[in-house]
């Protein structure tokens, strides 16, 4: 891959895949990516229209687009603005260094075949390093479940024991701030696991833009980039609930038993 279809790539990952045209869109986004080089942050609609103009011609010269932009419905005109931004973001991001693929590959990209297969091993160690770390996620997870079962377990036998309403009080307040902690250090490895998986795919991806075949790639783009919550929905978004309910259960009977311990509520 080229440094021109490196930056047609980036505008592509940009753009909804709902919104490209049919068919083979390659020397369509390759025109993209000459504006993002030309344009930048200058690019308007009108240069993308002329150059989604000049690829049309190749396929059907009658096309009833290929008139000049003012003269196009409001709608269609409307249509060019999200690879207006698309090609504005690459744009401005080619005036900025990588800072992944700068620490990645220092002395440039692999040259020999030697050097492509020592990349293609750190390439299999980085795979590798993702899937141990869900497995670690999990793990976490699963213990996270059973301590917080564990204090729920407890919360329950407080409350049912026998002795003074401030005695009992004091015991659910130690015990729901105990859980509060401990959920809300589940919430922040959670989060951390997320960001830190996204980092490693960063990588990847970087990495597979020196290989044959970019499958962690060719997989997110099936996904629509997580754009189409329909196609795709983040599990981070969704395992976050679990202990944020759990900080919300907490906050209620520590709140609650407090008012129990002073005197202010009477059950």
């Amino acid at each position: 891959m080229n440094y021109l279809e490196r930056v047609a790539e980036a505008i592509r990952i940009e753009v909804p895949v709902s919104s490209l045209p049919a068919g083979d869109v390659d020397a369509l986004l390759n025109s993209y990516a000459s504006l993002a080089f030309s344009k930048g942050v200058d690019v308007t609609a009108t240069d993308i229209h002329v150059a989604w103009s000049v690829w049309q011609i190749r396929i059907d010269p009658s096309h009833a687009g290929l008139v000049p932009y003012e003269q196009l419905p409001p709608s269609l005109q409307r249509s060019y603005e999200v690879f207006v931004r698309a090609i504005r973001k690459v744009g401005e991001n080619l005036t900025r260094p990588d800072r992944v693929a700068s620490a990645l590959t220092p002395y440039g990209p692999p040259g020999t075949e030697e050097e492509k297969e020592r990349l293609f091993e750190l390439y299999k160690i980085m795979v590798q390093s993702s899937e141990s770390l869900v497995s670690r996620r999990q793990g976490v997870n699963t213990f996270f479940i059973t301590v917080n079962g564990a204090i729920l377990t407890g919360l329950g036998f407080f409350i049912k024991a026998g002795g003074g309403q401030e005695i009992k009080a004091l015991g659910v307040l130690l015990i729901a701030l105990t859980g509060l902690i401990l959920a809300y250090a589940w919430r922040s490895m959670i989060v951390s696991f997320g960001q830190l998986n996204t980092g490693k795919f960063a990588v990847i991806n970087r990495l597979e833009s020196h290989l044959p075949a970019a499958l962690f790639y060719a997989e997110w783009e099936a996904l629509e980039r997580g754009e189409n919550p329909r196609v795709y929905r983040s599990f981070t978004s969704r395992e976050v609930w679990a202990p944020f309910l759990l900080i919300l259960l907490y906050g209620i009977a520590a709140v609650a038993s407090s008012l129990v311990a002073v005197g202010m509520w009477k059950l």
